[in-house]
């Protein structure tokens, strides 16, 4: 399957130089709706420059592999980056996010937008003549979070940080679409025969684990069927799900699972959390989370509608600083969703590569 193989190719994108990664600072600042310290890290150029902030994909941390090429991109290219991590990652959640879950792009993007600016606001104190213009990237998830919040910022009341350029890689339109097309994945051994099952999946780990063994390279072949590179993703994600389940149930018991929730004995109930998926986790958590609490998109309904790209077209019209870069074979985009991208933006602020993933 070229589109899910060519997905997995992205483990080659990675950092250059084995040193970058120690030369950058992290530090953290205090976020005014939680009373608690968020950590970012960053590198700046020797004078004044032009800074990127960088959002990663789903669940991302700041320090992912994704995260650090990235930043080592820009800042070869006489950036100065900040990196922050995921809304869907542990460390944004217990620091930086107002709800317990995850799951509402209006109340995540917010929370985000908040972030970036109390950052930007630390750095301009620390470093008042060495901060230019502001760019925002985002990859994947990060980018849907990017174009939310070009298509809000000069409409919010509060006076959040404002961005001269958002470059969004790689973003899905439609984040139900995506969490079916996840879900989807996960369930893709079951294409194999009940009686085969057990000894390819234990085949595709065995090639797993050979490959890790190996220096890996944009010229490795990656040994896998369209099965088990779609099954691969799916798994990479479900597994950050657990992540992000585990993290917002320590926090906020909701009852739901079944096993006690300790930290230094995770096993019983990790394993109970790997089978709720995606379209679980928004059914039996994040909706009657945000129903019981009067939030914003309580119903399954206005959730979809708020983590679709669509409802913000007229704010996304408007900004002519956005840049788009998808890939037309991107699994998490169909026909409509591409066509939707052609029509909101113009050639100018659309890219689209025909291979990819």
């Amino acid at each position: 399957d070229e589109s899910s193989l060519e997905t997995l190719e992205s483990v080659f994108f990675t950092y250059k130089d084995p040193e970058f990664p120690s030369h950058g600072q992290t530090r953290s600042v205090r976020i005014p709706a939680t009373g608690k310290d968020l950590k970012f890290t960053y590198w700046l150029q020797p004078g004044s420059a032009n800074v990127v902030y960088i959002i990663p994909g789903l669940g991302g941390h700041r320090l992912a592999q994704p995260s650090l090429a990235l930043a080592e991109l820009v800042y070869k290219n006489g950036f100065s980056a900040v990196l922050v991590s995921s809304p869907f990652n542990s460390e944004f959640m217990e620091h930086a996010s107002t709800a317990a879950l995850p799951a509402c792009l209006p109340v995540d993007g917010h929370d985000l937008h908040v972030a970036l600016t109390e950052i930007d606001h630390h750095l301009h104190v620390l470093y008042p003549d060495r901060l230019g213009n502001k760019a925002l990237m985002g990859y994947s998830m990060g980018a849907l979070e990017a174009l939310f919040i070009a298509a809000t910022g000069p409409t919010n009341q509060l006076p959040l940080i404002q961005f001269d350029r958002v470059v969004a890689i790689n973003t899905p339109v439609r984040m139900a679409l995506g969490i079916s097309k996840l879900d989807e994945f996960y369930q893709a051994p079951l294409e194999w025969p009940a009686t085969n099952r057990t000894a390819n999946l234990k085949n595709t780990f065995l090639k797993m684990a050979a490959l890790s063994r190996n220096t890996l390279t944009p010229q490795t072949s990656l040994p896998f069927n369209a099965i088990e590179s779609k099954f691969l993703i799916g798994l990479t994600f479900r597994l950050m799900l657990r992540d992000v389940i585990y993290s917002s149930q320590r926090r906020n018991n909701q009852g739901v699972l079944q096993h006690p929730i300790h930290n230094f004995r995770r096993e019983p109930v990790y394993q109970e959390i790997m089978n709720y998926s995606y379209q679980d986790y928004f059914d039996k958590f994040a909706i009657p989370y945000y129903s019981a609490r009067g939030l914003t998109a309580p119903t399954a309904g206005a959730m979809e509608s708020a983590g679709d790209l669509r409802t913000y077209d007229a704010g996304l019209r408007a900004n002519p600083d956005i840049r788009v870069i998808v890939n037309e074979n991107d699994f998490l985009l169909e026909a409509e969703d591409l066509a939707w991208l052609h029509t909101t933006f113009t050639p100018a602020q659309l890219t689209v590569f025909n291979k990819g993933g």
